[in-house]
């Protein structure tokens, strides 16, 4: 080997050696570039992925609420209704009552009537009771007497 040839092969080495740093360096660009699109897609499909569960999740919480509103609306719709069958149930007692009370009127009206027929009764049977009482004495006497003629009468129980 010659100078002459160590000279080409000294230029063939750095040409060679700048073609490497040349590619070296592009290579190093287009990694760059695909790297940061890379990231600028995941930043991309991250943004994308939080969106669509904040989406998810907004659907589900509508999805209760709507669930919630309407055992709400049933509790409500019960209470409506236990309302009124109470102001059915109040009605028929008032009705009721007025009855009761026409009647226990109607009673009293009766019973002042009555009141005074037993106080007559009452008196009328303590005449009884004296004339009931002196017909028992009557009556005791006469059997003390026919006892004690045997032989005459017989008193047979």
């Amino acid at each position: 080997m010659n100078s002459e040839d160590f000279n080409r092969l000294e230029q063939l080495f750095f040409k060679f050696s700048s073609e490497i740093k040349d590619d070296s360096q592009k290579f190093k660009d287009d990694i760059k570039q695909d790297l940061l699109t890379f990231k600028d897609e995941i930043k991309e499909d991250s943004q994308n992925f939080k969106d669509e569960i904040k989406g998810e999740f907004q659907h589900q919480l509508t999805i209760q609420r709507e669930g919630f509103q309407k055992q709400l609306a049933f509790v409500g719709e019960g209470f409506q209704m236990l309302s009124e069958k109470i102001d059915r149930v109040e009605t028929r007692l008032d009705k009721r009552m007025d009855c009761l009370e026409h009647k226990l009127v109607a009673v009293a009206a009766e019973t002042n009537g009555n009141t005074v027929a037993i106080r007559n009764l009452a008196e009328e049977t303590r005449g009884n009771t004296v004339a009931i009482r002196d017909l028992a004495a009557d009556l005791a006497a006469h059997r003390r007497d026919t006892e004690a003629h045997p032989p005459v009468y017989r008193v047979k129980e």
